[in-house]
């Protein structure tokens, strides 16, 4: 993979929570004036992107070695019919075996990839469908609103 697969966005954390000597009942972790359902449609972006970003990359990743190991069969044929010794030979089909093995490795991992970037996706427009209604019902409000499961 490239050197950009290791420089995957940073996802934000939770701040801190300093505990004074014994636990609050409930203490806010994130205050900075954004709505939980606004930090868990961003973390879902970020992750989005980053697993698109990862199936590029595989995607690379999966032709290469495909070809790298086609090549080596067709080496290892190349010199058997060069009537090369068959010690040589024989290292040449067990590196393309290995390769061949990699290449099915690669491929497995781009499906992975793949299905983490589609659900990925999905999740992040199902909770937009679920709860970004009541967001824009909690932002649209004057007055602070109970946090969920106040009333029961």
């Amino acid at each position: 993979m490239g050197e950009q697969s290791t420089n995957l966005p940073a996802v934000p954390g939770p701040k801190a929570v300093v505990h004074s000597g014994k636990p609050r009942r409930s203490q806010r972790v994130a205050d900075d004036g954004s709505s939980g359902y606004e930090a868990v449609q961003h973390t879902l972006k970020v992750f989005s992107q980053a697993m698109q970003q990862a199936v590029k990359d595989l995607e690379g990743l999966d032709k290469k070695a495909r070809r790298s190991a086609d090549e080596a069969s067709a080496l290892a044929g190349h010199l058997a019919d060069a009537d090369v010794d068959d010690q040589f030979v024989d290292m040449t089909v067990d590196v393309a075996k290995e390769q061949e093995r990699a290449a099915k490795a690669v491929h497995q991992m781009l499906e992975a990839a793949q299905q983490a970037a589609s659900a990925a996706l999905a999740v992040q427009r199902v909770h937009a469908r679920m709860y970004g209604p009541l967001d824009r019902v909690r932002r649209g409000r004057r007055h602070r609103t109970p946090k969920p499961g106040f009333f029961q």
